[in-house]
């Protein structure tokens, strides 16, 4: 049976011996390439697409439409699929079933038209339920949910709905958001995919759609493992005092949820370590992941224990620097600093939003020149410029996705 590689690679290759050392540990976790015509899990998805009037505006509904049908026309008949629209109504047109009669779904899914107001709970929820009823055991049982607009009618506490979330996860139903534009709630559709163990995707213009949903669509057709789980075991007399990521603690609060594993795409974690002074070296951590294959039953698990020398505190200075370890870090620090001026900016603290900024930028121009800081420097580039230009809407939305994309160790499509 084939695993992940797991690397545990420290900033420095040694504590000190005569002082605390606080130690930034980089987890690399890459899940085997695909074989070459392996067959590819079972989907079951559940397409909810949102057609509140908003959506008329800018031929959003159009490429929603298009990039509905290019995932129906991925499936195999051995998939199965439901097509559910919402706005004040919610309207399954499809139920799930095999996807046989992909032309006939494409003919109804083709004849969609705007309506009224926006019942986005309700929609997830007869999407999910369509789902759940029909779950492939050993499969990917998927929510793809796609809205413009802000929750407003039904259900609208974000608590309440990530819970729904969860516990429709909880069964082996996991939700992708995807926000079309800069009026609908990020915060909101953030957290349903953070509660629902699927991925969150910010679309600023209609054209992407049809790129994202071949992104996501991949993502399961190449998944190694999902329901991941990462536990940090500290050694020692070692405590953890920061996990640089943004991710959740499981329901057990025993270890962290982790996105899907997909064949051949690293997952990155950044933990920083205080390891009291010790005059031998030793056993420093212990790391445990989790997580459960297409096809699988039981959880499968694999441990690998991180052992370093002690040094003095005048050699430790002389060892070279992970410079992997380094740049992650503080890709991840860029990250937390523009989550933090977001939440500024949602308050109306423009002194609080630039500096929060101005300590991202300064990190930023710290960490050495490599193609990864270069793309941030890009991306940051595009939220001072929203920033200058007054888009406090989509400077926010921006600039959270960057941060959740970093944080979550997902690629930036």
């Amino acid at each position: 049976m084939r695993h992940p590689r797991v690397e545990l690679v420290p900033l420095r290759p040694a504590v000190r011996s005569d002082g605390a050392t606080v130690l930034d540990l980089l987890i690399k976790l890459t899940p085997p390439a695909s074989e070459l015509n392996a067959p590819r899990p079972a989907l079951n998805l559940g397409l909810v697409i949102d057609r509140s009037g908003s959506m008329s505006a800018g031929k959003k509904l159009e490429y929603a439409r298009e990039a509905a049908i290019y995932a129906v026309q991925q499936l195999l008949p051995t998939d199965r699929v439901s097509v559910t629209v919402f706005d004040d109504a919610v309207q399954t047109l499809v139920e799930n079933a095999p996807a046989v009669d992909k032309a006939g779904i494409v003919g109804v899914i083709s004849r969609v038209v705007t309506g009224g107001s926006t019942a986005l709970h309700a929609g997830w929820s007869e999407g999910g339920r369509q789902v759940d009823g029909h779950r492939l055991a050993g499969g990917m049982n998927r929510v793809l949910l796609l809205s413009d607009g802000q929750a407003n009618m039904g259900e609208l506490n974000p608590v309440a709905i990530a819970a729904d979330v969860t516990r429709l996860a909880r069964e082996g139903v996991s939700t992708t958001t995807m926000g079309l534009g800069d009026d609908y709630n990020e915060d909101l559709l953030e957290a349903m995919a953070r509660a629902g163990d699927g991925n969150y995707y910010y679309i600023e213009r209609p054209q992407q759609l049809a790129d994202l949903f071949q992104t996501e669509l991949l993502g399961l057709m190449a998944t190694f493992g999902n329901a991941v789980r990462l536990a940090v075991e500290p050694l020692a007399g070692a405590t953890v005092a920061d996990i640089l990521n943004d991710f959740e603690p499981d329901q057990h609060g025993a270890g962290l949820k982790l996105p899907n594993l997909v064949a051949g795409m690293p997952v990155l974690a950044v933990v920083r370590l205080n390891v009291p002074p010790t005059s031998l070296g030793g056993d420093i951590c212990r790391v445990r992941l989790s997580w459960v294959g297409p096809k699988q039953v039981e959880r499968q698990e694999l441990a690998v224990t991180l052992t370093l020398p002690s040094v003095t505190a005048a050699v430790y200075d002389t060892l070279p620097v992970a410079v992997e370890v380094q740049e992650r870090a503080a890709l991840l620090l860029i990250a937390r600093l523009k989550k933090q001026a977001t939440g500024c900016s949602d308050q109306g603290d423009e002194v609080g939003t630039r500096l929060f900024l101005s300590d991202a930028r300064a990190v930023l121009l710290s960490a050495s020149d490599s193609p990864e800081v270069q793309k941030e420097a890009d991306a940051f580039a595009l939220i001072e410029a929203d920033l200058a230009s007054g888009e406090m809407a989509k400077f926010s939305k921006r600039a959270k996705y960057q941060s959740h994309q970093t944080r979550s160790s997902k690629p930036q499509p």
